[in-house]
């Protein structure tokens, strides 16, 4: 395996983190807070690793093999969260396993928190830096998502490039950046629309910044800094479509814009099941809250609407307490996380258009099996879908269940209930820190350190998506079984 291009990327993502530092060490100047002591320190170290890595990739080919890709996936990961921990581990409010924990938790765009709560607990330009990594994190997700995963794992044909659009993924190098200079345009044009949701409804600049950051990348927010804007209607406004517009494919965004194709975007088959998903489960929400008497119908509605957007996003936005909801409504939301948004989206779970290729193969088998002689083939948008498509998928799911499983088995371990455990395992790898506040766990901080480092590698699992993680421990392992 050659490295010339491996370091290379990961030479020019190393320059990119270093010119992010620069705007919270520029606010902490601001604040007059120590940012030189908090942000200087990974800004040198990301400069110096970026050098180095861009000089021995400096004669990098244009090609990057299956190879290279699986161990790129893992060393991306690495590094952001290194980098990303230095700022939290160096002011001292911050154990370095909580440090580690919260930089992964912000890189994978969890939404769990080991940030202390309270009036200037911990400074302004920490929090900035919390919410502008969560932000990144979500930018990395969705440019790995059209670059380096296709080439990992295989591409996954209809399943993510768009049902009628021709692209196709492509290891060259140019149109890799090509690739991803779209999707990252598109992503920041949604944030700052998000901004301006935000500033409209009555937030501060900086308020406005922070929450767009973290709703455009299904981040969550936190129930501290949430607390002043709970009831005021514009926030949950744009909270809920920041958390809707991050749900939705940035591939087929960026086709609708290329072609001006409204109508092919609002006629795919993905983004009207999610749509369909989020309203039938709004309203099974609404109608048991009602009925059950825990809010008067206006306030079922709204709660009930914010929180299915919620999960079904993965975010961890929140406007009431989950201690009053019956175990039906709770179930419902877990399940939603399960699903997740749309595939090239933001979001974590399983993905909406996965399910619909697993129930349309349990339809397509029925018919196979009443009418063995019938040719039937899996259709989404009139274009057919490829049996090794179909069969990734199932492996996908089949894979996903069982480290669930043995994760939620493991977790138990550190004394939390059954309950609670899977609540942590579901969240950790979908991308949804917020399903364990459902069975009761708010401090995370209180868990054993093992647990802690288990809970962050379910979350790079989860945003690898576990079978490209699987197959970089297998070029791994075939990597060390040659040199021995």
């Amino acid at each position: 395996m050659t490295r010339t291009l491996f370091l290379y990327l990961l030479g020019r993502l190393a320059l990119w983190d270093s010119a992010f530092l620069l705007i919270p060490l520029g606010a902490s100047f601001y604040w007059h807070e120590p940012g030189l002591k908090y942000f200087f320190p990974p800004l040198a170290l990301a400069f110096f690793i970026g050098c180095f890595f861009l000089h021995l990739g400096r004669e990098h080919k244009r090609h990057l093999s299956a190879q290279e890709g699986s161990f790129f996936l893992i060393c991306v990961w690495l590094l952001l969260i290194v980098i990303g921990m230095l700022p939290f581990g160096i002011s001292g409010r911050f154990t370095w396993i909580d440090a580690f924990f919260q930089s992964v938790s912000a890189v994978t765009t969890t939404g769990i928190f080991t940030i202390p709560v309270g009036n200037g607990a911990v400074p302004h330009s920490l929090l900035l830096w919390h919410s502008l990594r969560a932000w990144l994190g979500g930018l990395n997700f969705i440019v790995l998502i059209v670059t380096i995963i296709p080439q990992v794992s295989g591409s996954f044909g209809p399943v993510l490039t768009g049902r009628s659009s021709k692209n196709t993924f492509s290891p060259t190098l140019g149109q890799m950046f090509d690739e991803a200079h779209r999707v990252a345009i598109v992503y920041s044009i949604i944030t700052v629309f998000s901004f301006a949701l935000f500033n409209l409804a009555g937030l501060s600049p900086l308020d406005s910044l922070t929450k767009a950051f973290m709703a455009i990348s299904t981040s969550g927010g936190h129930s501290s800094i949430d607390m002043a804007y709970i009831g005021r209607t514009g926030y949950d406004f744009a909270c809920g479509m920041s958390m809707l517009l991050a749900s939705i494919s940035f591939i087929l965004y960026w086709r609708t814009f290329r072609r001006r194709d409204w109508k092919g975007f609002l006629a795919d088959t993905e983004l009207r099941s999610f749509v369909g998903l989020i309203v039938l489960s709004s309203a099974v929400v609404t109608l048991h809250l009602w009925k059950n008497g825990v809010y008067p119908l206006a306030e079922a509605v709204h709660h009930a609407v914010f929180q299915v957007i919620t999960f079904a996003s993965t975010s961890g936005f929140s406007t009431t307490s989950f201690a009053t909801w019956p175990q039906f409504d709770v179930f419902v939301l877990i399940l939603l996380v399960f699903c997740g948004g749309c595939v090239g989206s933001v979001t974590g779970g399983l993905k909406v258009m996965r399910f619909i290729i697993l129930f349309k193969l349990a339809h397509v088998e029925i018919y196979r099996t009443m009418h063995p002689r019938m040719v039937v083939s899996i259709r989404v948008d009139d274009v057919p879908v490829d049996m090794k498509v179909v069969s990734r998928v199932l492996g996908f799911f089949f894979i996903f269940m069982v480290v669930f499983t043995a994760s939620m088995i493991i977790i138990s371990i550190s004394g939390l209930d059954p309950m609670q455990s899977m609540g942590v395992a579901v969240g950790c790898l979908t991308s949804a820190g917020v399903t364990a506040n459902l069975f009761g766990v708010t401090d995370f901080t209180a868990l054993p350190a093992w647990t802690k480092l288990y809970c962050c590698f379910l979350m790079v699992l989860g945003r690898m998506e576990v079978f490209s993680f699987l197959i970089a421990l297998c070029a791994a392992y075939g990597l060390v079984q040659r040199k021995w």
